[in-house]
């Protein structure tokens, strides 16, 4: 142990130390630290695990990202792409996920006294070899829609489909619910149905290298270069983020908001450090003259006082730490505080336990706090060692 790191610990293992002016300061700086990371660690947690969960809903039910002809629009595919003109040979895993032929066509729902416009998606997995969860006859319906309509699995459900082709003269399908649905994301539940993609293709008319688009689920070692490659340039590549923009603009806010309250705590735990090291040096100023007269040098003495305000931050730290993980593991088993699904798109409060995020967090948080901390240390080379134990 050197010089300096043993006259820190000597400071900090003083009883008097402990009971002396500063220490009411310095634990009020503990606990800014303390609660700061608690407050920073849960933000975190939370506004990630918000874009991921929305990112991961939007994923699984209409992929990444779609590949349609440029007359067709968010939920009309009524001008289909020929199959046969994809390289679908860089369509493999690992490359993507999932990979799917989908038809999106305007349907009228009647009912008794009105009617209700929906979208019916037809869909195929291209990639998988089991056999398709609803059959030409049965639909999977929101949870919403059957709330709103009192319809249930077992019921039927009559659809007046509209094409591209006949667009005055309906095509009148009746259908069997098989499945009931709740992505919680309203735009889904309050107009899509769910069904087989065959049921599309002959209401279209198309042949079997016909779809209206393909939806792409990306993976982490997608090649978005080798995607492009294989598309014609006849036909568009529309992401998520453009497809659905007002959701994506509203999740990015969590983005700024994370960072801004990140950037506050960490000013604030900061200055709470800096008064905090401030007086403990003026409380001090006898003894630091002592080692003055002893042949300490200033920055031998600056370093035992940034010693002791980086153990107390790395104290702060590590009691933060530990609270802030113990709170997001209850919320991430047992889901205690729930959310409105219509506004936020998610039943309870989704927590990302990213332990990388974390590291990165701590080491930017100790970087800047000690950073912070050598404003203060400069006061050691302005203190005189005649005066300071003359004036103690």
């Amino acid at each position: 142990m050197n010089f300096e790191r043993f006259v820190a610990s000597k400071i900090l293992g003083y009883k008097r130390y402990k009971n002396s002016i500063s220490s009411p300061i310095i634990k009020i700086s503990i606990l800014s630290i303390i609660v700061g990371i608690v407050v920073m660690n849960i933000s975190m947690s939370i506004g990630f695990g918000i874009q991921k969960n929305i990112n991961e809903k939007f994923s699984n039910n209409v992929g990444d990202l779609i590949i349609t002809n440029y007359g067709n629009n968010l939920f009309e595919t009524g001008e289909p792409i020929d199959l046969n003109t994809l390289n679908l040979s860089n369509f493999q895993i690992p490359n993507i996920k999932g990979l799917s032929k989908v038809s999106y066509n305007p349907v009228i729902f009647p009912k008794d006294n009105s009617f209700e416009f929906l979208v019916f998606k037809g869909s195929e997995d291209m990639i998988s070899n089991d056999p398709p969860k609803l059959d030409n006859n049965n639909v999977s319906v929101s949870k919403y829609f059957a709330k709103r309509n009192n319809v249930k699995v077992g019921d039927d459900l009559t659809l007046l489909f509209f094409t591209k082709k006949n667009k005055s003269i309906p095509k009148i399908r009746k259908f069997n619910i098989k499945f009931i649905y709740d992505t919680g994301i309203k735009e889904f539940d309050s107009k899509i149905v769910f069904g087989n993609f065959n049921q599309s293709m002959q209401i279209n008319n198309w042949s079997n290298n016909h779809a209206g688009g393909i939806e792409v689920r990306l993976s982490s070692d997608s090649n978005l270069e080798l995607i492009y490659e294989s598309v014609p340039s006849n036909y568009k590549i529309t992401f998520n983020r453009d497809r659905f923009g007002e959701i994506y603009n509203w999740i990015s806010l969590f983005d700024s908001n994370v960072y801004l309250i990140v950037l506050l705590m960490i000013i604030v735990g900061g200055i709470n450090m800096i008064t905090a090291l401030l007086i403990t040096i003026l409380e001090k100023r006898k003894f630091i003259g002592v080692l003055k007269v002893l042949g300490a040098s200033n920055s031998s003495v600056r370093k035992i006082f940034l010693i002791n305000g980086a153990y107390l931050i790395i104290r702060g730290l590590v009691i933060g730490n530990l609270i802030s993980f113990m709170l997001l593991f209850l919320q991430h088993q047992f889901n205690i505080i729930e959310l409105d699904p219509t506004v936020y798109y998610v039943n309870s409060v989704p927590v990302d336990l990213n332990f990388i995020n974390t590291i990165l967090l701590n080491t930017s948080v100790i970087v800047t706090s000690f950073l912070m901390l050598i404003i203060p240390s400069l006061v050691v080379s302005k203190l005189n060692p005649t005066t300071t134990m003359k004036s103690s």
